[in-house]
Formats: structure tokens, C-alpha cells, sequence
């Protein structure tokens, strides 16, 4: 329950932000489209399509979005509002935005200038890390904050995600509670869905880029349907319609949609041998592609394992490289530096552009590792959820040429994993700057092929998302 306090503080908040609104508006505004020369698609259309299906609602409105950049909350909102609505009180969503990024920033002017603004933005400050005592209380009393805006008739925006999404994808698999929740302490409001993206975004950023164009699509839900009895509930449905427009705004994008790599490694292959005859050189292979970071983790290992470990950071890094050519990130080859795994956290960073993909070992024993990567399109899968991405591992028969085996085993696989074509002649291979395409009936598919050789072993991957 909140305090007197903490209402009284809402309420000077949302008047005097009710002053201002108009005004911060027009100069958001006035920044977005004439500075940063951004603009959105089918703007006026999509507004319509929004207030018919608003229109009959009277309760309180959810609004729940993809988060991409740290403006996310100002683009959508000028995406689905014209400035009479920010003349409207009941029209304003208020936000919750991550402590760390906005109120720390700067100097003393810059810093209070920042805060004075998210202020009159009707923010509402949340530290969404740390499991103390103080926190959670923190955490709550936001949630707390959030209800009393809903049932006085305000609307509510939160990113579902708690985060921007590293890896330029919205995962409907792995959906948080925090909205779900809201949903149940005001189950006549409904959810505003949206998935807003650039025509050139390609993974999670500050801002977008300088002109870029903006496309948007939009659901819009009951908070709680019958049978609904759990937050979990909720939340589960809430992603997978985030999920659904997800898919349907990558119908129609420049951009392809599935992005993953896979590499092999044979263990007992000369090339893979040759590096560690000797200490010195060991040490020296060891540094051209590990970062300090990496190295320190392999050199916490025991001896024996850590021909294996290195093996697995190459593969990964490797993997990491051909799924982000796939988004059209192109790593110069020997970028080795420029990218740094977690084999604990089994992702890959790759520290130029702070993209995240998501990397499993999929096939690893004494004499090989294979490992899969995925930037966006799906997801790797686990215990609880199959996963988008197959692949096939296979031995490389004696006198065939590597490159030309690889190339026919996979479209066997492909052929193999499909329910209605039993033949690999039904497709055939292509080349787009150096990435396999498959060709079906002479159009491209997009489902990623990654192809892969090292020694004895071929393998290959590629998403059925």
C-alpha cells in the first residue's frame, strides 16, 4: 500500500508535467524529425487504426513494446499520439525507466537538467538489479506506484523485456511477471502492444541511427482473459502476441530476420595440434585470439582441459562471425579480439557494436565441438522449449572434397527435415557475398544455412523459425 507521501508525490508530478507537456512535446518532437531527421511510417494510418481500437475502452491502458534504444519510450509515443494528445492528462503513459541509465549521467547541470526532464516525462525510477532487502522494497513500491496510476485512469508504459534487447530480437520465450501482475490488480485495462523497429536497426543501440525510417505494428489485448488466474498466465500470453507482431513487422523488413552461424572443430586435426607443440607458442596463439578476459578464464582451468576450452572460444567466436554476417555486420577475417565469450553464460559479445548472441555446444567429445550461434530469429532452445535452429554433424568419407560434401549433406538435411519435400534436388545453393543462400524453386529461403569444415568433420545449421 503506498503511503500518503508517495500519492501526494504522484499527484505533483502528473501536475506539474500536465503544465509542461505540450511544450516538451513539440520540442521532442521538433529534435526527432529535424535533428536526428527520423521518420515513421505510415503515421497517420497507424494513429487511426489505434484510436478506432481505443475508442470503446474506458478503463486504464497498458502500453507494452520491444525495446531497442534508451528513446524507445519517445518514438513510440510519438508513433501512436499527436500533440493534442499531450495536451490530455489521461492520454500521457507514464514510464519506468532503469535508474542506472538516465539519472547518473554527467555533471551536476547535465545530470539535474536529465532528471528534471524524465521528471515532467512522468518517469518513475526503477533499480532492477540487486536482491537486498532495500531493493525489492524499491522494486515493489514502483509496482505499487504503477496500480495507483491504472485505477485512477492513467495509462502505464513498461517494456515486458526489463531491458533492450542486446541481441535485436524480442524473445517470447522467456516472459517476466512484472506486467502480468499489473493485469491482475486491474483486470479492465487493456494492453497496448507494440513492436517498433527501424528499417535498418539491427541490433540494440543508444539511439537509431541519424534518418532513419520507422515501421510500426500494434495488437491491442484484454489484461486478463478467463481462465487466467496467474501472473505467469498473463505474462506467457502478453509475449506471444509481442511475438506475433514481432514476426508480421519482419514480413514485410529489408532486414533478414533469421541470423545464426555454426562452426566445427576437429580436435585431432593437424591445424588444430600444430599451435600447441610448445609453450611460447602456445602462449602466443593464445593471445591473437583471447581476449584478456578469456585468457584469464582458460588459465584458471585445469592444464588438461584447456586445449578443449580454447577450441570452444575459437568455435564460438567462429559461429558468432556468420551469424552476424547474416544481419550484414561483417567481421574482417582474424577479428578474433573484437569478440568475447562466456562459455559460462554461453554468449558471445561482439564489442564493437555490443550485439549479443546466444551460443551451445551442440556436439563435443574427444575428437570434435560444434557450436551453434543465434543473433535473432529464434532462439537456441533448452529443456522447456525445442528451439528454431537444426543442425547435423557428420563425418566427411574418405577422397570427397570437404567444401562440395559439406555443400550436398546439407541440402540433404535440409530435405530430410522437411515434411513435405523427401528430395534435395527440390533445392540448390547460392552465394551472396560469400554466405550460402538456398534456393527453393529460385527463391531465396530465409533459414540462416551456416556451413562448416574442419578436419574429418562437416556441419552445417539452419532455422526453421
Amino acid at each position: 500500500m503506498l503511503s500518503d507521501c508517495a500519492v501526494k508525490g504522484l499527484r505533483r508530478q502528473r501536475f506539474l508535467s500536465s503544465l509542461a507537456a505540450g511544450v516538451i512535446y513539440l520540442v521532442i518532437l521538433a529534435f526527432l524529425r529535424f535533428r536526428l531527421c527520423y521518420k515513421i511510417q505510415d503515421i497517420k494510418s497507424f494513429r487511426k487504426q489505434v484510436r478506432l481500437a481505443l475508442q470503446d475502452h474506458k478503463g486504464p491502458v497498458i502500453w507494452a513494446a520491444n525495446h531497442l534504444t534508451m528513446i524507445d519510450s519517445f518514438l513510440i509515443f510519438w508513433a501512436a499520439s499527436p500533440w493534442t494528445h499531450a495536451m490530455r492528462d489521461s492520454a500521457i503513459p507514464w514510464s519506468t525507466p532503469e535508474i542506472e541509465n538516465y539519472y547518473y549521467l554527467g555533471g551536476w547541470f547535465k545530470k539535474n537538467l536529465i532528471r528534471g526532464l524524465i521528471y515532467l516525462c512522468r518517469c518513475i525510477p526503477i533499480s532492477r538489479s540487486g536482491d537486498g532487502e532495500d531493493a525489492q522494497k524499491g522494486r515493489q513500491e514502483v509496482f505499487e506506484k504503477c496500480v495507483w496510476i491504472l485505477k485512477s485512469g492513467g495509462p502505464v508504459f513498461v517494456f515486458p523485456e526489463a531491458t533492450r534487447s542486446r541481441h535485436g530480437w524480442f524473445n517470447r520465450h522467456k516472459p517476466k511477471d512484472f506486467l502480468g501482475r499489473l493485469a491482475l490488480e486491474v483486470p479492465n485495462a487493456k494492453f497496448f502492444c507494440v513492436y517498433f523497429r527501424g528499417e535498418n536497426q539491427l541490433y540494440s543501440t543508444t539511439a537509431p541511427a541519424v534518418g532513419e525510417r520507422f515501421r510500426v505494428e500494434f495488437k491491442v489485448l484484454p489484461a486478463v482473459m478467463d481462465g487466467e488466474t496467474s501472473a505467469r498466465q498473463i505474462s506467457t500470453r502478453l509475449f506471444n502476441a509481442l511475438g506475433d507482431i514481432q514476426d508480421q513487422w519482419f514480413k514485410a523488413a529489408k532486414i533478414e530476420r533469421n541470423c545464426s552461424g555454426n562452426d566445427v572443430i576437429d580436435l585431432k586435426s593437424p591445424t588444430s595440434l600444430e599451435h600447441f607443440s610448445g609453450a611460447e607458442e602456445d602462449a602466443e596463439w593464445i593471445s591473437r585470439h583471447l581476449t584478456a578476459k578469456e585468457k584469464y578464464y582458460l588459465e584458471s582451468r585445469p592444464e588438461e582441459k584447456r586445449f578443449a576450452i580454447f577450441w570452444k572460444f575459437f568455435a564460438a567466436k567462429e559461429a558468432a562471425a556468420k551469424a552476424l554476417a547474416r544481419s550484414k555486420i561483417f567481421v574482417p577475417n582474424g577479428s578474433f579480439l573484437s569478440f568475447e565469450a562466456d562459455l559460462f553464460k554461453n554468449s558471445v559479445i561482439h564489442k564493437p557494436t555490443g550485439a549479443k548472441l546466444d551460443i551451445s555446444f551442440t556436439d563435443e567429445d574427444e575428437d570434435k565441438i560444434h557450436c551453434v550461434a543465434v543473433l535473432r530469429g529464434g532462439i537456441l532452445g533448452d529443456k522447456d522449449n525445442p528451439g528454431d535452429v537444426l543442425w547435423s554433424v557428420d563425418e566427411i568419407p574418405p577422397g570427397q572434397i570437404p567444401s562440395e560434401f559439406v555443400r550436398d549433406r546439407a541440402l540433404s538435411f535440409i530435405a530430410e527435415s522437411s515434411d513435405d519435400i523427401s528430395s534435395p534436388s527440390a533445392f540448390a545453393l547460392s552465394d551472396d557475398g560469400g554466405l550460402p543462400i538456398v534456393l527453393k524453386r529460385g527463391l531465396p529461403l530465409d533459414i540462416s544455412l551456416s556451413l562448416s569444415h574442419s578436419g574429418r568433420y562437416a556441419a552445417s545449421s539452419f532455422m526453421i523459425s
